[in-house]
């Protein structure tokens, strides 16, 4: 039982405002790393290999905070729903 306690509980969960919010920070970051990545591999001639890593993980960043700003968006919705339905 002593691997159970180390299971977080819901409470130590984030929310899902906290996980959009970092979910678009972090893809923020991938794009601000990927960006550094193209910009060096343009001034090297044998930069090829890490240009296209970039251009594909850049794709991937642009996915994750698409997602995040949608999640944030249905977050606020149903928040809004609540609020109207307490109200």
């Amino acid at each position: 039982m002593a691997g159970m306690s180390s299971i977080p509980t819901v409470a130590d969960l984030p929310g899902p405002l906290q996980s959009a919010q970092l979910g678009i920070s972090r893809g923020m970051n991938g794009l601000a790393r990927d960006e550094q990545t193209v910009a060096d591999s343009l001034m090297t001639p044998a930069g090829t290999d890490a240009l296209t890593g970039a251009l594909v993980d850049s794709l991937q960043q642009q996915l994750l905070v698409d997602a995040s700003a949608r999640m944030m968006s249905t977050v606020d919705q149903t928040l809004g729903t609540l609020l109207d339905v307490t109200a």
